[in-house]
């Protein structure tokens, strides 16, 4: 809180009394105005009613009552004085008679979310993250066109993040929430803060306050339950695969009180979730055909019939169900506790624990295997089937602990001293035995999968963080100073063994059924047996900050200051002297037994305010300034868990000169027997690498990711308490993070015909080791941009009626959007025209172009003893990007990654016949007509004909949905002070879908492997003299047909949902 004391006659009053006490507690607050009348007030209490007093000898005593703070945001509470013998009102300010956006603490761009808000506006899943939707710059967690991996998350101002980065769930805990929604009092996003004390995102900064205790004993236990008839079974007159499989319910209870009177509090929230959701809906087919919007897959019952008999005869291994799968469940349970403690008006200190341990079921990995296997269409799809042991578990554990004290010495000195420990654990399970993991391949992409779940065996990742941070502030007149010093320690360690139960892949299912030699193996393992060894590494970041917030004037405010950040790095993993030895491109070498320097990062900041009117009618704010943030580590880790000194590096046999490793091979079910069996081939130390093994670095140069990030802005007053606001944000890399491969070799020439892109001959001529699958390295590019335009207006709570509408308009670009957890995955799943050593700069795909959302709340009270809320919640939005590209592999460096050349007319591309069992049963004359039909129907693709299709240049078509919210409160009051509530719930998503079953749901590409288009496979990939060939991706012209034409995803993601709430507050 911060404002200026003057008199009547608008002159400063020094030397005047403030004391500001948060009436629920009796927690006070209480400083001296400067000696320009202006003083500040650090570290209070989110929430409310606040009363502040100012007094001054002489003067009459003036009070102000009813203010509410908000979380991350200065309440500006000017006071006027009056002498005793002048009469003068009491002041009263309630919630909402000036929005706290009209403030000149405001420069950068922030959504907070108030309590209110989080108990009127709906979410089913009662997360964090789901509030954050309403920060008009997101894209699901996606914030200004940047991947949701470089935000940060904190809670009571610590860090509380996903700090490995395995998923694109910002927080930690997995499927589980790891804080109960009812243990949170207030949240807010902030995109573009310039307050130096803020830092480790390039994303957003989303911070999250807990519930604490007062006075009063008040508390409330409750439940939430979806029933299965709580969920849409039908799109577009299809019956949804699993709808009645979902269901959920919750019980928890918080509850807060005084121990000692305006002295000490306690808080305690616990929760225990249950939850089914539907599992693989996707069934085999009777006929050989794909329906994807009837999630029927082409791949043949009768054959996974076949197989599941033959492993259970022939090797005693029942690989499970193959359709009507079992529903995938979900537990979780989490307990918070909170203690608040006024040692005196002066030092206050919080300490706060929470644990959460959750079980969640998973569908089994898409489409990533061993190096040098090219990537064929998603493992459970239109194209494939998986059986149900394919599946695998997650086991999470999150332990936090944080300590927290706050100090005011005299009127113009505060600190704030926080520390925090924090415990995250997530181990892989699977229902399977150990058996290896197979893909039977058909008709050249993916049909069939079985076995151990290729990357779940002793997979386990711990993390400790441990941090502490220290703030001063200083009030200087109209200076406020603020310095500060902070030091992060993260150690993980990550057991990771890809394949290791070993991989095989089979070109047909007569090759497996008949024992034929494979096509693809792969295989990782610990030296001298050992089945779980893990890699570890500590990082460390320390950080000095200062920064001034300088009044130049009562119209203009400006703060300044600047961060500078050094990692360290600790412990450094052993070295291997076989990689040493060898040489990479343009001369390169890797040492994996160092990690990078340490680089210093510089992050000046500056941001201001002005009122242009000098009545906070009109306000111009905005800034500049410099962000470092973290990075997920596991790609830290990939260094030491590949560098073949903790265990093998991963092994990939197929494609190329590793094709010669599986001449004889047959398949075994005992995959340490295959180990054993050979010891040339798979080494039990260190002193050799095996062949095609798989390698990751760190540059030694690589500095933490940076952007440069600006905005502007212009808040206007409007009648009835609304604000319309109109924003800029532009961001530039500084530092991006980028994987490059060091062991691809120069291009062999460039193809001939139309699409003359560079290409390699051989997989073994893309390598400068032909015996080293890939050597990855982590490194820094500078390229990649991002900027949002937004107009929003929105009207705080008044007279029962809130709500807010917003547009935005959003382009971003960048290299890579690094879509993959290993080093190798997030190099090899990026596309490119040319090498994905160089992709070229296109579209993000965390931004699309057009966003809009708004909500609207309406409270009333009524009859004494009843209230009703209402809430409703827009949404409309393009629902993602698409790239265009070939299955299988074109330019020769053996990855599926080509983006497609739009040829300019129908004669360009060379169409092979297709052939089953010796009919041809589409020509190359049809297939090219077909296509040339689709490419002109196609309007992205017509307008990029004699040209190559972006990097998710495509944008999806538009979802437009509506949420709602119903509240029912049933009250009474008993005593003076005491009153009961029983509140009844509804919260619905895609309220649309419910009326008419063809609103709110998502489009579906049949073509479409996540994010990749694939109209066309590649049968030749052509050389310098003659150009590639190609066929259709599918069976028969019909099934072509089918699958260009758009479709509505027929699931559970496209339908309503519900969930009901009872609530006994007190």
């Amino acid at each position: 809180m911060s404002g200026k004391i003057t008199d009547s006659k608008g002159e400063p009053m020094p030397g005047a009394s403030v004391v500001a006490v948060h009436t629920p507690s009796g927690t006070q607050y209480a400083t001296i105005a400067d000696n320009s009348g202006n003083y500040r007030i650090q570290n209070m209490r989110v929430g409310g009613p606040y009363t502040v007093n100012v007094s001054f000898i002489g003067y009459s005593t003036q009070s102000y009552t009813e203010i509410n703070l908000k979380l991350g945001e200065t309440y500006v509470q000017d006071g006027l004085v009056a002498e005793a013998t002048t009469a003068l009102a009491e002041v009263v300010v309630t919630a909402g008679l000036r929005n706290s956006m009209l403030s000149s603490e405001r420069s950068g761009t922030q959504t907070n979310v108030s309590s209110r808000d989080i108990a009127s506006l709906p979410s089913i899943d009662r997360s964090i993250t789901d509030f954050a939707k309403y920060t008009p710059q997101s894209q699901g967690n996606s914030f200004g066109g940047r991947d949701g991996r470089f935000n940060t998350i904190t809670v009571d101002g610590a860090a509380f993040n996903n700090n490995f980065g395995l998923s694109s769930n910002p927080l930690p805990g997995g499927n589980a929430q790891p804080i109960s929604l009812d243990a949170i009092e207030e949240i807010s996003v902030s995109v573009a803060p310039y307050d130096v004390t803020r830092s480790q995102f390039t994303g957003a900064s989303i911070n999250a306050v807990t519930r604490s205790g007062d006075n009063t004993l008040k508390g409330s236990v409750y439940t939430y339950i979806r029933p299965k008839s709580f969920t849409g079974s039908t799109v577009d007159g299809n019956d949804v695969a699993g709808a009645n499989d979902r269901n959920s319910q919750n019980y928890g209870l918080r509850l807060g009180g005084p121990i000692i009177k305006n002295k000490l509090f306690f808080f305690i929230s616990g929760e225990y979730e249950k939850e089914s959701v539907p599992g693989v809906t996707w069934r085999p087919s009777t006929d050989g055909v794909s329906v994807p919007d009837q999630m029927i897959s082409r791949t043949l019952e009768s054959d996974m019939v076949e197989v599941r008999n033959y492993l259970i005869n022939t090797h005693n291994y029942d690989p499970g169900k193959y359709k009507d799968f079992d529903p995938f469940m979900n537990k979780n349970t989490k307990i918070l506790a909170r203690l608040d403690w006024n040692i005196s008006k002066e030092h206050k200190f919080t300490i706060r624990y929470n644990d959460v341990i959750g079980t969640s079921d998973q569908q089994t990995n898409s489409t990533s295997g061993p190096p040098n296997n090219t990537r064929g269409s998603g493992r459970i799809s239109n194209q494939s089937m998986a059986f149900s042991n394919t599946f695998y578990g997650f086991q999470n554990t999150v332990r936090s602990l944080t300590g927290e004290l706050n100090s005011n010495f005299a009127s113009k000195i505060s600190n704030k001293f926080l520390a925090s420990y924090t415990f995250i654990q997530d181990t892989r399970t699977s229902n399977s035995d150990f058996f290896p993991f197979v893909d039977i391949w058909e008709g050249g992409d993916q049909y069939m999968s079985f076995g151990y779940e290729l990357f779940t065996y002793n997979n386990d990742v711990q993390n400790k963080t441990m941090s502490f941070t220290d703030n001063v502030t200083i009030n200087l007149n109209q200076h406020t100073v603020t310095a500060g010093i902070a030091f992060d320690r993260l150690w993980f360690r990550n057991s990771y063994i890809r394949e290791g139960t070993s991989y095989y892949r089979f070109a047909s299912v007569a090759d497996f059924l008949n024992n034929a030699q494979p096509t693809g193996f792969g295989v990782t393992y610990g030296y001298n047996g050992e089945d779980a060894p893990g890699a570890e590494a500590t990082f460390g970041l320390g950080a000095l900050y200062a920064q001034d917030e300088w009044a130049v004037m009562p119209k203009l405010k400006i703060t300044y200051g600047v961060r500078v950040e050094m990692p360290f790095y600790f412990d450094d993993p052993e070295g291997n002297p076989a990689i040493s030895a060898l040489t990479f491109a343009e001369g390169k070498k890797m040492d994996v037994g160092s990690w990078p320097d340490s680089k210093v990062t510089v992050s000046p900041r500056f941001g201001f305010n002005y009122d242009v009117k000098g009545d906070r009618s009109l306000q111009v704010r905005g800034g500049t300034g410099l962000f470092t943030g973290l990075l997920p580590f596991v790609w830290f880790t990939n260094q030491p868990t590949n560098s073949g000194m903790i265990q093998v590096p991963e092994i990939g046999w197929g494609t190329g000169s590793s094709a010669a490793n599986l001449v004889g091979m047959r398949f075994n079910p005992d995959y340490k027997a295959v180990i054993a069996s050979d010891p040339a081939r798979f080494p039990q130390s260190p002193s050799t690498l095996p062949n095609n093994a798989s390698l990751a670095q760190v540059s030694k140069d690589f500095k933490l990711p940076q952007v440069w990030r600006s905005n502007i802005a212009v808040d206007i007053e409007l009648p009835w308490s609304m604000i319309f606001t109109t924003e800029a944000i532009y961001s530039t890399d500084i530092n991006a993070v980028m994987q490059q491969n060091i062991n691809e070799a120069a291009y062999s020439g460039t193809l001939a015909g139309p699409d003359n892109r560079p290409y390699w001959a051989s997989t073994t001529a893309a390598k400068v080791n032909s015996s080293v699958s890939n050597a990855m390295e982590l490194t820094n590019v500078t390229e990649g941009y991002q900027y949002s335009i937004t107009g929003m207006l929105t009207k705080n709570f008044s007279n029962g009626f809130s709500g807010m509408f917003a547009y935005t308009f959003t382009e971003a670009k960048d290299l890579t959007s690094n879509p993959g957890s290993s080093a190798s995955s997030a190099w090899s799943s990026n596309t490119s025209v040319y090498s994905l050593n160089n992709p070229g700069l296109s579209w993000s795909n965390f931004a699309t172009p057009h966003k809009i959302i708004g909500n609207v709340s309406y409270r009333i009270e009524y009859a004494r003893n009843f209230a009703t809320t209402f809430s409703l919640v827009y949404q409309g939005y393009q629902t993602g990007r698409w790239s265009y590209t070939y299955s299988n592999d074109l330019n020769g460096d053996g990855n599926s990654s080509d983006l497609m050349y739009v040829p300019n007319t129908g004669s360009e591309l060379t169409f092979a016949n297709v052939v089953v069992s010796g009919v041809v049963t589409m020509t190359a004359a049809e297939q090219a007509s077909a296509f040339w039909n689709y490419l002109n129907s196609n309007e992205y693709l017509s307008a990029k004909k004699g040209s190559y299709a972006g990097r998710f240049g495509e944008v999806r078509p538009w979802l437009h949905r509506f949420d709602m919210k119903l509240l029912q409160d049933i009250f009474s009051n008993f005593g003076k002070d005491r009153k009961y509530t029983l509140q009844l719930s509804l919260d619905m998503l895609n309220v649309g879908n419910l009326i008419n079953d063809e609103w709110g749901t998502y489009t579906y590409n049949p073509l479409a492997s996540f994010d990749n288009v694939r109209p066309l496979t590649v049968v030749s990939r052509g050389s310098a003299t003659s150009a590639p060939t190609f066929r259709l991706n599918a069976t028969s012209l019909d099934d072509f047909a089918k699958k260009t034409t758009l479709s509505k995803s027929i699931s559970t993601s496209s339908t309503w949902g519900a969930l009901l709430g009872i609530r006994l507050i007190f």
